[in-house]
Order: structure tokens, then C-alpha cells, then sequence
């Protein structure tokens, strides 16, 4: 019977509808359904974490309201769209459903004609559901029976778990809706609303500043670190300590903070530093669970849908596979070689459906090698032999007959470990944000301009042939207001005053 009740308190949870400000009221729940931490453990995992979901290329409209910010892969400069007519009715509707984030539309949910092709506030409620979850977690695990140390440790981990996906949650929104952290604009630009407790609050809700949601995600993890040291991880679908690090060190590196995205990352590496040699490689995907370097995992894999022989409208971009030596056995790992009218592919993202790892949000060890690494590099002298062992390290296990280079220093050693965290990280949810850090980054600022062309075709019966039938060339210059995802127009409507971020109507070149 506990366990009927239990269940209907998280069929609850996950069916109530969303409207108005509902994504920041706290779903209310008789305290008689959790009757011990184990409820509150079913609890996180059936609505705590990142529904883990994949997609077929034939069923990626149906399962896209169930993906986490897939976006982000188009917005950067990873994909662009195949320059022939060979994808199929359903690459053309993908290609319309992401036109306004592609290009950077004002209005991001509407394709060219117009038409609405994305929900525009799915990944806001999506996200804040999931936190809506830990703070009724946090609210009731300090309620329930502890009689062994056992219950002691599970308790201390399931709350570790919960301020760990309140702060990656966070960190994301932020990341979404909010600038780049730059230290000397954080404490006025606006990032999300931040709402903490399970109550429900009649209120019309502001927008925290960057600074302050920084230290909304920092408090969290530091917090879910504490919780879950000494525990043993679940699996890589289970946030653990190694995880908090790893996530700490991508936090810190993002606020310019480096001794602390130092201190972490190795933290971080005395636990799982585990770096898979491509020279010895013998398997055909890269990214599964079983992947030695994977420490985390969480949320679907949906790019592949628009990556996909046949039917993708979407490629990986030249602006990236130029980027790749010769000797560089990533391509041969990560990518299908392209053949004659055949586009590379990532391999972790081919239209399986395989919902192994995300393609938004995993963490692995190579990423903590090149946090390090940056951060030495940022540190300046006394700190570059560090950095260059963390950078040879990915090196010598990525490329063929490697021979390490010593003679890197200064901004060549921090452009040097940001091409590589190009070339490793691609496609796992970071180049867009790390084009965003990088033109605020006080010590060594980059910045580009990116440019993205939409294609439409028709088939020509008169030649049996696939021809255009409208191309357009868009750009987004450094520091543009589309840096900035806007915030959805139910919030603001449910929020009197709450202050959007502007974008202008962008025309093609």
C-alpha cells in the first residue's frame, strides 16, 4: 500500500501542468506518502534527474519535448546545414524546428514562415520542475528515521544527490538565460529567479543576478560535496562525489576563479583519472556507460536525430573537421569518415536511439584534464608545467605517434588547451558556452563571429534533381544580444516587471 501511494505522489509530481508562474510553486504533497528516505530515493530518481531519453531520426518530433536544450549543438559552430538536397521530409521539419535558434532569431520558437516549431519554454519549466523536486527532497530528508549508519549514510547521500542537481540545474539556467559570468559585470547582470523552498508562495518573481546564482550553485555544491565524500557511487547515472569536483572545477573555471577549478579538477583526478588510448582503441562507439572515463551522466541523447545518413539536414561543420591532424585518431573514433555525398558523423550520436549517455550533460575525466589544464595555464609561469603535463596527457592518448610539445607558454598554451577541449569535448553540450566564457575572459579574451546558412530545397522534375529553393546567410557578431537565450514570454507575462533580454529582428546577409 506504501508503495501504491508513494507512486501516486510522483505521477502527481511529473502529469501536474505547468502554467503562469507554476514552474516556481513548489507542488504540495501530503507529508503521509514519504514514509522513509527510501521514498525520497525513488523520488529523486523518478523526477529528480534528467529523463533519460533517445531518438530515432523517424521519431525525433515525437520524443523533442522530452530532450534537454538540444539547441545548443546548432547555435555554436559544431553543425551546419548539408549543402545537398538528400535529407528527407523529416530533416527539412528538423531543420525547421531549431531555424530560430540556428540563426539566432528574435523569436527562437518560430521556424521561417513564422510558425511556432519549438515550445519556447520547455527547457525553463523542464528545469525547474527538476529543481522543484530537490527543495521538497531537501525540505523533508532531515524528517526521517535514522536508526543505523546505514540510514545515516543513505541519508547523507540522497541529500548530497539533491543540492548537486539543484546547482547543476541552476548553473545550466544561468547559462541559458543569464551573460557570462565576467567578475566585473556579475553583480548586475541578471541571470534566473531562484526559489528554494518547497512552499508555495503567491509572489511575482525577479531575476537574480549572475553573481548571485553563482553563489546559489556554489553554496549547492559545496554543500552536496560534503554528503557525498566517503560514499560509494551508485553508477554514472547517479551524481557521486568525483561528479561534484568535476562539476565544481567547470564552475570555478567559468568565474575566472582558477586556483579553485585547479584545486578541484585534481581533486577530482585522485578519484577516476582513468583516459582511454586511442592508439589501442578497438570498439565502434566511444561513448557508453562502460566507458572507463565517464563519471557521470544524465538526460538523453537527441543530436544524432540531425546527424543522421539519410534523413539529417544538419552536418558536422567544416569550421570544426578542419580543425582535426591527420594523426588525430578522434576522427576515426568520434566521427563516420565522410565518403562521396556522405557527411561525418559523431559516432556517439549515430540514429540508434541510444539513450547510453547525453549529449548535453556528461561529465568525464577529459574534461578534467583540460579544466586543469586551463586553469594552470591561467595561473601564468609557476603553474606551466602543469598545465602542459594535463595537456600532453589528452594529447599522447588522442594522436597517433605523439611527441609531446614543452615549448607551449602563456595565451599559445591557453589557445592551444581551448582547441583541444574543441576537438575532445565536441557535441557533449559545451562549445556554446565555452564561445560565451571566452569573450569575457579577462586574462586572454577571444572572440568570434560565427555565421550559419539555412538552406531549403525542392526537387526539380524537369532535371531529377534536388535544387535550392532559399538560402540565407546569418551571423551573430561577439557580445550580440542572441548570446542570450530570451526569456520565455508565459514568464514574463505570469511575472509583471520581470525584465527580458532584448534581441533584435535579425535579417540574412
Amino acid at each position: 500500500m506504501k508503495r501504491y501511494r508513494f507512486f501516486s505522489l510522483i505521477i502527481l509530481l511529473c502529469c501536474t501542468s505547468v502554467a503562469c508562474n507554476d514552474f516556481l510553486t513548489e507542488y504540495s504533497h501530503d507529508q503521509a506518502y514519504v514514509q522513509s528516505y527510501s521514498d525520497l530515493d525513488e523520488l529523486i530518481i523518478g523526477s529528480g534527474y534528467m529523463k533519460c531519453t533517445g531518438t530515432h531520426d523517424y521519431t525525433y518530433y515525437s520524443t523533442a519535448k522530452e530532450t534537454y536544450y538540444p539547441y545548443v549543438h546548432f547555435m555554436a559552430d559544431e553543425t551546419e546545414v548539408r549543402n545537398t538536397g538528400t535529407y528527407d521530409y523529416y530533416g527539412e521539419d528538423f531543420l525547421k524546428m531549431f531555424y530560430g535558434f540556428y540563426t539566432w532569431q528574435k523569436d527562437v520558437d518560430k521556424d521561417h514562415e513564422g510558425t511556432v516549431g519549438w515550445t519556447e519554454n520547455q527547457d525553463w519549466i523542464n528545469l525547474y520542475k527538476h529543481i522543484n523536486i530537490t527543495n521538497i527532497i531537501l525540505s523533508q530528508i532531515d524528517n526521517q528515521t535514522i536508526q543505523t549508519e546505514n540510514d545515516q549514510q543513505n541519508v547523507n547521500r540522497i541529500k548530497g544527490e539533491a543540492h548537486f542537481l539543484r546547482g547543476a540545474y541552476y548553473f545550466v539556467l544561468a547559462n541559458l538565460y543569464g551573460k557570462p559570468y565576467s567578475p566585473t559585470s556579475a553583480k548586475t547582470d541578471l541571470a534566473v529567479p531562484i526559489k528554494l523552498t518547497k512552499n508555495i508562495e503567491d509572489k511575482v518573481y525577479t531575476r537574480a543576478t549572475v553573481e548571485k546564482t553563482y553563489e546559489q550553485v556554489l553554496e549547492d555544491l559545496l554543500t552536496a560535496e560534503k554528503h557525498l565524500k566517503g560514499q560509494s557511487r551508485k553508477s554514472v547515472t547517479r551524481a557521486g562525489h568525483t561528479a561534484t569536483c568535476l562539476l565544481l572545477s567547470r564552475v570555478y573555471l567559468y568565474m575566472q576563479n582558477y586556483t579553485e577549478a585547479l584545486k578541484w579538477a585534481k581533486a577530482c583526478l585522485e578519484e577516476q583519472g582513468s583516459l582511454t588510448d586511442l592508439n589501442d582503441y578497438q570498439g565502434t562507439t566511444f561513448l557508453t556507460q562502460t566507458n572507463p572515463e565517464v563519471v557521470f551522466t544524465m538526460g538523453g541523447n537527441f543530436v544524432g536525430a540531425g546527424l543522421s545518413v539519410g534523413s539529417g539536414a544538419f552536418t558536422v561543420s567544416n569550421d570544426l573537421m578542419q580543425w582535426y591532424t591527420e594523426d588525430d585518431l578522434r576522427k576515426q573514433v568520434f566521427f563516420d569518415l565522410p565518403k562521396e555525398g556522405v557527411y561525418p558523423y559523431k559516432k556517439a550520436s549515430k540514429k540508434s536511439g541510444s539513450r547510453d549517455i547525453s549529449d548535453n550533460f556528461v561529465l568525464r575525466t577529459a574534461e578534467t584534464y583540460l579544466n586543469l589544464a586551463e586553469a594552470a595555464a591561467c595561473l601564468g609561469n609557476e603553474y606551466t608545467t602543469e598545465a602542459l603535463n594535463a595537456y600532453n596527457t589528452i594529447r599522447e592518448r588522442r594522436l597517433a605517434n605523439y611527441t609531446e610539445d614543452r615549448s607551449l607558454t602563456g595565451k599559445d598554451l591557453v589557445e592551444a588547451i581551448r582547441l583541444e577541449r574543441r576537438l575532445e569535448l565536441c557535441f557533449e553540450g559545451h562549445r556554446w558556452f565555452d564561445l560565451r566564457r571566452y569573450m569575457v575572459n579577462e586574462l586572454y579574451p577571444q572572440e568570434k563571429t560565427l555565421t550559419n546558412q539555412f538552406v531549403l530545397f525542392k526537387y526539380d522534375y524537369g532535371i531529377y534533381d534536388y535544387v535550392i529553393s532559399l538560402q540565407r546567410t546569418f551571423e551573430l557578431p561577439p557580445h550580440d544580444n542572441a548570446w542570450v537565450l530570451p526569456i520565455p514570454q508565459t514568464e514574463l507575462e505570469s511575472n509583471y516587471g520581470m525584465p527580458d533580454n532584448p534581441r533584435n529582428e535579425r535579417d540574412s546577409k
